[in-house]
């Protein structure tokens, strides 16, 4: 026979097992990390590995560093004339021309190429940005693979594989319209480089080296304001598909 002892701590309960908080449902239209820190996706639903956010400090690293390359090409535009004239006087004169006349716009010109590197990374890296979003919530865009990296280098075809790899991000959240405002003014300064970078070289005579065609090197200042004007109009149309695409591309289609 057992006897209890009367001063004994009465036993305790066993611990309950606590219940794991539900994963709620799947909300597109999250703008922020902490949610799905706190419940994170399960395997298989979508967003499961990371939080789908529109990238919006990209979107305007993108959209600073295309307007500031606009901007320099118009300041290119307004120093053309005096860059026309001292190239004349640099052909007409070779031996009497200072090798320091044109610093300032040598210096433009680097510069400007630097700031056109660095825009097309900060694009090409928003676009990637849209399309990983995309297939984490479900709806891969399709298109070719990161065409946004090296679509832009193939001859010929870079006049339309960029132009696919943003429609295939942004097929939800713009149409054809700002797609194409942005892309066909950008073609068209491609098509203006050639006429204005050969024009030293059409007005000389290549025999003799003498300038003989002087009218030739001042179609160059019309060539840089088009090439400006068609620079400013597509930056102004890509502002309008970075923005409208970063905040659409994660809500849901409609039915």
């Amino acid at each position: 026979m057992t006897t209890e002892d009367p001063f004994a701590a009465p036993p305790s309960a066993p611990a309950a097992t606590p219940t794991p908080p539900a994963h709620p449902t799947y909300d597109a239209t999250l703008t922020s990390a902490p949610a799905f820190d706190a419940y994170p996706p399960a395997p298989g639903q979508p967003g499961f590995g990371m939080a789908p956010t529109p990238p919006s400090g990209i979107a305007k690293a993108a959209i600073a560093l295309t307007g500031l390359y606009a901007l320099m090409s118009l300041v290119s535009a307004l120093l053309a004339k005096g860059t026309v004239e001292k190239t004349k006087e640099t052909l007409a004169n070779p031996d009497e021309a200072n090798p320091f006349g044109d610093v300032g716009g040598s210096a433009l010109n680097a510069l400007s190429s630097l700031v056109m590197i660095a825009a097309f990374v900060f694009l090409a890296l928003w676009m990637t940005r849209v399309r990983r979003n995309l297939t984490a919530v479900g709806r891969p865009a399709g298109g070719p693979p990161s065409v946004e990296w090296w679509g832009w280098f193939v001859p010929f075809a870079n006049f339309i594989l960029p132009l696919l790899g943003m429609r295939a991000i942004s097929r939800r959240s713009v149409g054809w319209g700002l797609l194409l405002g942005w892309w066909l003014p950008f073609c068209a300064v491609w098509l203006i480089m050639p006429f204005s970078a050969s024009a030293a070289f059409r007005a000389i005579d290549l025999d003799s080296g003498k300038l003989t065609h002087p009218e030739i090197l001042d179609s160059i200042v019309p060539l840089a304001w088009a090439s400006a004007a068609a620079i400013v109009v597509s930056w102004l149309f890509l502002v309008l598909v970075i923005l409208r695409t970063n905040a659409r591309h994660l809500q849901e289609p409609a039915a």
